[in-house]
């Protein structure tokens, strides 16, 4: 997903992100304060870019195929700002 697609959107609650997605640019989804669930399908994500969830939700949740978990929080922590108050759990 480009750097800055969705940045600002402030109605945006929810999103889900498809099975082909193997990259989240900067700041994608940054200032998008009520963004509260985020599902990602895809398996095969390797890069968050910094900030791309910066300002989103203090308690986001992040739905991931269940094999992941492990994995994309450890993507999400290295890249995230908030990441601490963020949830992550499998599908």
């Amino acid at each position: 997903i480009q750097k800055q697609a969705f940045a600002d959107c402030k109605k945006l609650k929810k999103v889900e992100l498809g099975k082909s997605i193997t990259t989240i640019e900067a700041n994608t989804f940054k200032g998008c304060s009520k963004l509260k669930q985020i599902t990602i399908s895809s398996k095969s994500v390797k890069t968050v870019e910094k900030g791309a969830f910066k300002g989103i939700a203090n308690k986001a949740t992040f739905i991931v195929p269940k094999a992941k978990v492990k994995a994309y929080s450890k993507v999400l922590k290295d890249k995230s700002i908030g990441y601490k108050k963020w949830k992550v759990k499998g599908k």
